[in-house]
């Protein structure tokens, strides 16, 4: 079997060192340890790693949150912060890039191992099984959501966008959002395929509320909000789209 391969933003040379350690102990394949966002986001499109673990202070303005923003715009990547922040403003900015982890300093190692395990083990369901979907009795054409002490009926059309928000998601339409109880994998195989497409881990969108396409930004329109394209599901998504 393949080892994991790594890559890790670190600009302590003490934790960079301990680190080093680890990925040798856990037997992974560390692919570099690098201190500044260029040699970060050069090492990333060159060397393309299973798993990125990130710091979040790497002594510079750009921190690793914005950093995992920018990547997550154009890359799929299973993101591990491995920080010494502990504060809770901090930790609600990172759990917005949708990481697969949040790992304090000093952790145990074994902690680590399971967090990269798990990031490779999901990434690798969501690879094989893309598309799949369950199949539904007659055409889905409306669900209802919860809306205050009442249950609205949405068509399907009318849904433009479904984003993940930890275990929650945000359903858009036109002029609303609704925060839903339900997680974006159940979704994927609620709503119809002809209708709904994954773009990117966090997103499903309506083909027919797609606005605009910016393939050099690897970003779609929908809705008003600009949205990601993986690289995994860019090949799809230019299959559903007819271009004159």
């Amino acid at each position: 079997m393949a080892k994991i391969r790594i890559l890790a933003a670190e600009d302590d040379a003490l934790h960079a060192d301990t680190l080093r350690m680890v990925m040798d102990r856990l037997g992974y394949e560390l692919i570099d340890i690098v201190d500044t966002p260029a040699e970060l986001l050069r090492q990333l499109k060159a060397t393309q790693p299973d798993v990125l673990l990130m710091d979040i202070d790497l002594g510079v303005e750009e921190t690793g949150i914005d950093l995992v923003k920018k990547i997550n715009e154009s890359a799929d990547i299973p993101v591990i912060y491995v920080t010494s922040h502990k504060e809770e403003a901090i930790f609600k900015k990172a759990k917005e890039t949708m990481p697969e982890a949040y790992i304090i300093k000093p952790y145990d190692p074994e902690h680590l191992q399971a967090a990269i395990e798990l990031a490779v083990f999901k990434k690798q369901k969501e690879a094989n099984q893309p598309h799949s979907r369950t199949a539904q009795p007659t055409p889905l054409k409306a669900v209802f959501v919860k809306e205050g002490n009442s249950l609205v009926k949405l068509q399907l059309q009318d849904i433009a966008l479904v984003e993940a928000y930890d275990k929650y998601c945000y359903l858009y339409t036109r002029d609303k959002k609704h925060l839903l109880n339900n997680q974006l994998k159940n979704l994927i195989q609620l709503l119809p395929q002809e209708l709904f497409l994954q773009v990117h881990r966090s997103y499903l969108v309506n083909l027919d509320a797609v606005e605009k396409i910016r393939p050099q930004q690897n970003s779609i329109e929908v809705a008003g909000k600009q949205v990601p394209v993986s690289k995994s599901f860019k090949a799809a998504l230019y299959a559903h789209l007819t271009t004159i």
